[in-house]
């Protein structure tokens, strides 16, 4: 029997006894939920950007405010550890997912592209997707770089 349930409702951890299928289902439950909420958390971030948006920029972080939140979690034990760790794996394998040139999900749009025309894009146009990607991800990484330190009050 595989299976630890962590209860939302307080820090009491309850074993649970679960087969591989139900340890199966309640791990692919947990991955929607999490997939859902970073998508949602996504979109609001987009939003605000556009000025209506109820996502707080501030919010976004970067290595620093992982490793801080990594290190407070730590602290209450090692299932929970584990479980933030597990959530932060998934919010960056579906943002790795993501089509933006340069990562993963990017190779797939331009399958997708080469699929659909019968043949590969030009080599100019897909260094023009890749010079995008790199601005996107570098832009990003700037900003959340940018909000860990201001966090620790270097700016």
């Amino acid at each position: 029997m595989v299976g630890i349930m962590i209860g939302p409702h307080n820090n009491n951890i309850n074993h649970v006894k679960l087969g591989p299928t139900k340890a199966a289902y309640h791990a692919v439950k947990e991955i929607f939920f999490v997939s859902q909420k970073t998508l949602e958390m996504l979109w609001g971030y987009l939003q605000k950007l556009w000025g209506e948006g109820y996502g707080d920029l501030r919010q976004l972080g970067g290595p620093i405010k992982i490793a801080q939140i990594s290190g407070d979690v730590s602290q209450m034990g090692i299932l929970p550890f584990i479980m933030i760790i597990s959530y932060i794996s998934i919010s960056l394998g579906l943002f790795n997912l993501f089509p933006i040139p340069l990562l993963d999900g990017g190779h797939l749009m331009f399958y997708a592209f080469e699929k659909v025309l019968g043949r590969p894009l030009s080599q100019k146009t897909q260094e023009g997707f890749f010079r995008i990607g790199m601005f996107l991800l570098l832009s990003l990484m700037f900003f959340a770089t940018f909000n860990d330190l201001k966090d620790l009050g270097l700016f």
